[in-house]
């Protein structure tokens, strides 16, 4: 997992090493024509319905063209509360106690703006990583308590149109939507009844869920 992190982090900066000068507008005035510098080329980002997943992601955009620029997303995730209601539990496990902890979760895109870059609509591949994690103490039976640790992974893979509104010159909203593929997996334990012993006991599995994923978002940001 460190190696793919810093796989990103890697790339990501050998994108924005050959950033260019920002994107210019011509913008018509009658007779004359004028050449205005666009000065916008960092974007900050908070996402607004990412933490209905348990996922607080801070984003930052550079512009790298006249029409491109990449994005990267780092945060933490707390517990998947959303997908708890769409999807069932992949363990049937009866908790007497769980404790969600605190995990992960980062992002990686690259814009293409068919006007004029960080501003009005873009098409993005993106790729978007969580991980959560959490430890339930459990009772086999008896007056032993049992600490058991389980995991969720989330790798998304897909294709985002969004639209930029800037409010002002540095003010704005990012409005997106993407399809995808995602790929769950899923870490955790399941209670086996011993009819002789009158006792449960639990054994660590792990299964994998490919589905087709639908995203929507919001992100609001401030540009510089």
């Amino acid at each position: 997992m460190n190696r793919v992190l810093a796989t990103f982090i890697v790339a990501f900066q050998c994108f924005t090493s050959f950033s260019q000068d920002g994107p210019k507008v011509v913008v018509f005035n009658q007779s004359e024509q004028d050449e205005v510098q666009n000065t916008v080329q960092n974007l900050f980002k908070i996402s607004v319905l990412e933490p209905l997943s348990g996922d607080i992601s801070l984003y930052y955009e550079r512009v790298l063209g006249a029409n491109i620029s990449a994005e990267a997303g780092l945060g933490f995730t707390i517990d998947d509360y959303f997908g708890s209601i769409l999807f069932e539990d992949e363990f049937s496990t009866v908790y007497d106690d769980r404790t969600p902890l605190i995990g992960h979760s980062f992002a990686l895109g690259f814009r293409y703006y068919p006007f004029i870059a960080a501003d009005e609509i873009y098409f993005a591949p993106e790729f978007k990583y969580r991980y959560y994690h959490s430890e339930q103490v459990v009772s086999p039976g008896t007056t032993a308590m049992q600490t058991n640790h389980e995991y969720k992974k989330m790798t998304n893979f897909r294709i985002t149109v969004g639209y930029n509104y800037f409010f002002d010159d540095n003010v704005f909203i990012d409005f997106y939507g993407g399809v995808g593929l995602a790929m769950f997996k899923y870490g955790g334990y399941n209670s086996v009844y011993d009819s002789q012993t009158d006792m449960y006991t639990y054994q660590f599995s792990e299964v994998k869920r490919p589905r087709p994923w639908l995203t929507l978002g919001i992100k609001f940001g401030f540009g510089i």
